[in-house]
């Protein structure tokens, strides 16, 4: 299903703050070590609250819509926070990347499931695979790009992604509950 391709593709473009986000901060702005702990407790306050955030809207806008939004602002506010020359305004645009990216991935994981309704339980344990598999891609793609270049390169590449996963849900996917 194009939901799948659209779930590794966004949940790798989520892996440049989970796993490369407090380094870029620390290398980039020099903070501390405690303050980078504060930074990726914000993030995850920051996406859990983006993910039920998402549950009081999606019946308004829809999962699609609501899929395909979020998944692109979080795309441009990844490429973003890599540029931003002052940390506050870095940290802040990282911080609404990670609202997005758990308003994207509450949304995304429901419209994946509805793409085949009557094959709910296949559709989770598959679903599950395409975030592993989304996960490690980022990993392996972030790693690389960011041993031959540089986090404005990491920033941009796995952000791309992130849009691109926004364009697969616009075009290739259905939402059965809006029809």
């Amino acid at each position: 299903s194009s939901c799948l391709i659209g779930n590794i593709l966004r949940t790798a473009s989520f892996v440049t703050i989970v796993l490369y986000g407090i380094s870029f901060f620390r290398q980039q702005f020099s903070i501390s070590k405690d303050l980078g702990i504060a930074i990726m407790l914000g993030a995850a306050l920051c996406y859990t609250l983006g993910s039920l955030f998402a549950g009081r809207l999606v019946n308004k806008f829809g999962r699609k819509s609501l899929t395909v939004s979020t998944s692109f602002l979080a795309g441009v506010f990844i490429i973003s926070f890599v540029f931003l020359p002052n940390l506050w305004l870095s940290l802040a645009v990282n911080f609404l990347a990670t609202w997005f990216s758990g308003m994207a991935s509450s949304t995304a994981n429901s419209l994946s499931l509805e793409q085949v309704p009557e094959s709910r339980g296949t559709m989770t344990s598959i679903n599950s695979a395409s975030i592993s598999l989304g996960n490690a891609l980022g990993a392996a793609v972030g790693g690389l790009v960011l041993d031959l270049f540089n986090y404005e390169v990491l920033g941009l590449t796995l952000g791309a992604m992130g849009i691109v996963a926004a364009i697969v849900f616009y075009f290739l996917t259905i939402d059965p509950c809006r029809t």
